[in-house]
């Protein structure tokens, strides 16, 4: 039994009062003369009795009436609860594309929704987070309204971001027990980490929704296999999950007029390849389409081929065939200058400007560079053996590169890769500790600003730095590539490094971009200032973060947009171009985390498969039920009991 306000049971040390007075009689006697003493004294005797026996019959009564009132007004309960708690509760609801997926009462969202709905007390309120929303201290009608009216998000909510947010919801109530709730059907590609539930002041409730089929066909990618002057050649992707399926016919679409149809074999656990070609000769917005009406969302996937956009690669100074070779003409727009028969009015045209080993780096040159690394141009600065290092430093002065000291003759190693580094996060499978070094035998030290190193000798001095500045950045190598100096050109890292410089310099447009992750849109235009970039369909339009540069404007986007298929790219309403979202495929993957395994030593976590179970434990838990009617009853009956003792108990 636990008490609301103990407090009020102090007053039961006032019950020695009535205890004191019946113990010490008070009351006087009067002498009153009379001739039989011997009747007197049987008298008294039997009188005493049964006046001592209705005095204790009274006080017991009055203090057990007493006590009962004490104990009502002090409002006694029975309840699980060790102690008197407060409760809320917050259901994390997952409202992801996976949760598309259906059992007998149909999709899981929409199950899990409805039982939620029958599940919930009428009298308590309820906090829920969903994958793109926080609905704080609801009461059951909006609770009602909300879950009924629940969409399907693209986003996702790892459990971390859950247990934070249920946290802050909860962080200022005191003396209160948080009850988490969380139903999902915990894919593995959700990570959980059983160690974070420990920081967690909440009791969790795990509810894993299964599907009745665990089954699905994805289009998983597509890519450009071949192209030529007249065709283009496209691969695509498709996954099957469980089931072995035949003749699944895929169709492709241009916009929505259906130009080519074929049809595969899909084996269970595999991935198959089928091709469509399309011609080369104009933009073509497409989707390829299958039918799998277990899970809808990766049944789709958009596409958008434009014409093509090549990046502007200048070299100046020393003519290198192996630079033409690793920039070619069907991705590049590459030229290689001499200093004296350079256009200096093409500089800011380019996208990536590479100094090819020049002596000395003329002051008109200097000039034109920084404004160019200023409006956000990518320069690569290769070394002569023979480099002027005043006119290098006048150079590095200018851009704020640092400074750079005389040549250092020594024979070293090129063994640190930064595995991390953008350039290079694509071009590893896995981190390379043990290959053929490449060797130089003399290079220029140098003391440089904001720089990260990409490539490092064995003694830690960079061999290729890259230095921000401004707008734009600098890839500084510290050696020349001269086969005198090194066999860096012999190596398999020159090919992929360069390439890079070449490829981030800017952004050709992708067929599609992955919803949810960030994507960097570089257009191949000039606006001014004030212009404002959108992208935009049928229903919704939207601003995504830009940047301006010399000769391009390039536009990140990341919680945008919401929904797949294509989007305008305008300018004043002006069509720039397309560009193709399609939802991330993560959702596709249908293995799912063995909650009961990774939680088999945490007691205070409850796993369960039924919703309507769970609430029902949980409201037990809570329920409180009320004694102080019973109190005020029996101190009602034992005042009555001594009415009856004073009125009927005879003396």
């Amino acid at each position: 039994m636990q008490f609301k306000q103990p407090e009020i049971l102090y007053a039961l040390l006032l019950l020695i009062i009535p205890i004191i007075v019946h113990l010490f009689q008070l009351q006087r006697f009067v002498k009153v003369p009379f001739t039989n003493v011997q009747f007197l004294k049987q008298l008294k005797l039997e009188t005493r009795k049964s006046s001592r026996l209705k005095k204790w019959l009274i006080l017991a009564t009055r203090l057990l009436a007493f006590t009962a009132i004490i104990f009502a007004f002090s409002q006694p309960f029975f309840s699980d609860s060790k102690k008197n708690t407060n409760y809320t509760s917050t259901i994390y609801l997952d409202n992801s594309l996976s949760m598309q997926l259906k059992t007998q009462q149909g999709e899981l969202l929409k199950m899990a929704a409805q039982e939620i709905i029958e599940s919930s007390k009428n009298n308590t309120t309820v906090s829920l987070i969903t994958n793109d929303k926080i609905f704080k201290n609801l009461d059951q009608r909006n609770l009602k309204n909300i879950l009924l009216n629940l969409k399907f998000s693209s986003k996702k909510l790892d459990f971390n971001s859950i247990l934070l947010k249920s946290n802050q919801l909860n962080i200022n109530k005191t003396n209160t027990l948080n009850n988490l709730i969380l139903i999902s059907d915990f894919q593995k590609v959700n990570t959980i980490n059983k160690n974070n539930v420990t920081n967690v002041n909440s009791h969790i409730s795990f509810i894993k929704l299964t599907p009745e089929v665990i089954s699905n066909i994805s289009i998983d990618s597509i890519y450009i296999s071949n192209i030529n002057n007249k065709e283009i050649t496209l691969k695509v992707a498709i996954s099957n999950t469980n089931i072995e399926r035949n003749n699944v016919p895929i169709s492709l679409y241009k916009n929505t007029i259906l130009v080519g149809k074929t049809t595969t074999l899909l084996s269970k656990n595999k991935t198959s390849e089928v091709e469509f070609i399309i011609p080369n000769n104009e933009n073509f917005n497409g989707h390829l389409q299958l039918d799998d009406p277990l899970l809808p969302f990766d049944n789709t996937l958009f596409f958008s081929i434009s014409k093509s956009e090549k990046t502007n690669v200048i070299s100046i100074g020393k003519n290198a065939e192996y630079l033409s070779k690793i920039y070619s003409k069907k991705e590049f727009n590459f030229n290689q200058k001499t200093v004296s028969n350079l256009d200096y009015n093409s500089i800011q045209n380019q996208h990536l400007i590479i100094l090819n080993e020049l002596v000395k780096i003329p002051v008109s040159l200097t000039n034109t560079l920084h404004e160019f690394v200023k409006n956000g141009g990518n320069l690569v600065l290769i070394p002569s053996k023979e480099s002027d290092v005043i006119s290098y430093n006048q150079f590095f002065a200018k851009l704020n590169l640092g400074t750079m000291s005389s040549f250092v003759k020594k024979d070293l190693k090129i063994t640190s890769i930064n595995f991390t580094h953008p350039l290079l996060h694509d071009v590893f499978e896995k981190k390379v500790l043990n290959f053929q070094y490449p060797t130089v035998n003399q290079y220029f030290k140098t003391i440089l600003n904001n720089s990260s190193p990409i490539i490092s000798f064995e003694n830690e001095q960079p061999f290729i730095s890259e230095i921000k500045t401004n707008k734009g950045t600098v890839y500084l190598f510290s050696s020349p590539l001269d086969v005198s100096v090194t066999n860096f050109k012999n190596s398999p890292l020159i090919v992929p490094i360069l390439y890079n410089f070449g490829k981030y310099s800017f952004e050709i447009p992708q067929l599609y971009y992955t919803i949810g992750k960030e994507n960097v849109i570089d257009i191949n235009n000039s606006i001014k200032k004030d212009e404002i970039l959108k992208l935009k369909n049928e229903t919704s339009e939207f601003i995504p973060l830009q940047q301006i540069f010399h000769n391009k404007v390039q536009l990140k986007t990341n919680e945008q947009p919401n929904t797949s298929g294509f989007y305008t790219i305008t300018s004043n309403n002006i069509a720039l171009g397309s560009v193709s979202y399609n939802y991330n495929r993560e959702e596709s993957d249908l293995n799912y985390t063995n909650l009961r395994e990774l939680f088999k030593d945490n007691n205070d976590i409850s796993i369960s498969n039924s919703i309507k179970e769970t609430f029902t434990k949980l409201n037990e838990q809570q329920e409180i039920k009320p004694l102080f009617k019973w109190f005020i009853a029996f101190g009602i009956l034992f005042l009555l009991l001594e009415i009856f003792i004073l009125k009927f108990f005879k003396i």
